[in-house]
């Protein structure tokens, strides 16, 4: 299928994951009100449609049947919608070495014959062995304007519109079923995961108001996510949360946008939170802070402190619609710690 690409832009991504498994650094961006739409007169399923993406448009002339998937909003969607994923991204269990299965917890089991791509490192003749008709990469972390055109010339890509991780959850996923014909279905999925917020906040009425902290400890500095530059801090809030002022305050720039960094010394601000959720690169670093004399003699590490795993900060660094209630599951323990007003 052909990629019509009229016009071009220079584009220069906020972000670039290039070594590790930094799970923060990719988290960036605002909130935009600009929507994909079919091409004039399309209706769900109707073909061409035209999308326009960060390094140009992407025409899609028949419904696809042969989908990869390059990052992992990507396929969750996909596969919630019900497309033929040929190829997708492993996990970051696998990629960590610390799991076997490429699958996501969130996204049914797909086909023994999928081919696995590591996302940080995107291999072209994979993709092209896979023949897609259809690539989705709105969250390929690793995707810039080079990329996308070796990619094109395999088949029609679908990027982010203007920056990575810049567009609501619920525009994302009718971005991509705009490219599958199946903006019916997307729609439901949205209602789905607004219902599961819907149901959690009913179920802990405490998180209205309440405080929160997430952050990734790195060596001495803890990059803590508080405004909603960052989507993982604008889902927190749509859970009726705070950052936690004392944290989100802080002067300084931080190492992702929506950032803060916080020294291990700066530790005792962190007791006011309601709850403190952390998430590691690795064993060491996470050893490295909860030992840290200053940071181990709060009493928060006692009472409201909850590691988070690889998967549940995966999904928490993009919260797509389909991983929601997944999410939400995974995240009410630790919600649950935060004191009523």
């Amino acid at each position: 299928m052909p990629v019509s690409r009229p016009h071009r832009r220079a584009f220069v991504p906020m972000i670039a994951i290039a070594t590790g498994l930094s799970l923060l650094s990719g988290c960036a961006g605002t909130p935009t009100d600009s929507t994909t739409k079919p091409a004039a007169g399309s209706t769900d399923a109707s073909f061409p449609v035209t999308i326009h993406n960060a390094f140009g448009d992407a025409t899609i002339d028949d419904k696809p049947t042969r989908v990869a998937t390059l990052g992992y909003a990507d396929v969750a969607l996909a596969s919630a919608l019900g497309a033929n994923v040929v190829l997708a991204p492993e996990s970051f269990s696998v990629i960590a070495g610390e799991g076997d299965d490429p699958n996501l917890p969130y996204v049914d089991a797909l086909a023994n014959d999928t081919t696995w791509v590591n996302p940080m490192s995107i291999n072209v003749e994979q993709v092209a062995a896979a023949r897609p008709d259809l690539i989705l990469a709105t969250a390929g972390f690793t995707l810039d304007e080079a990329l996308y055109d070796q990619l094109s010339d395999i088949a029609p890509v679908i990027t982010f519109e203007e920056q990575l991780y810049s567009a609501t959850s619920e525009d994302s996923a009718r971005r991509i079923a705009t490219a599958l014909g199946e903006t019916e279905a997307a729609e439901k999925l949205i209602a789905r995961a607004d219902e599961a917020i819907a149901d959690l906040t009913t179920e802990l009425p405490h998180l209205d108001g309440g405080t929160f902290l997430y952050g990734q400890a790195r060596d001495g500095v803890v990059v803590m996510l508080v405004d909603e530059r960052n989507v993982t801090a604008r889902f927190m809030q749509r859970l009726g949360l705070v950052a936690l002022p004392a944290v989100a305050d802080l002067q300084g720039t931080g190492s992702v946008p929506g950032a803060v960094d916080v020294s291990f010394e700066q530790a005792p601000l962190f007791d006011d939170a309601g709850v403190l959720f952390m998430t590691y690169q690795s064993g060491a670093l996470q050893e490295s802070f909860e030992k840290d004399p200053v940071v181990s003699s709060q009493a928060i590490m006692g009472t409201r402190y909850v590691p988070v795993d690889l998967e549940t900060a995966t999904a928490l660094q993009d919260p797509n619609i389909a991983a929601v209630p997944w999410l939400l599951d995974k995240l009410r323990p630790g919600l649950a710690l935060i004191p009523a007003p």
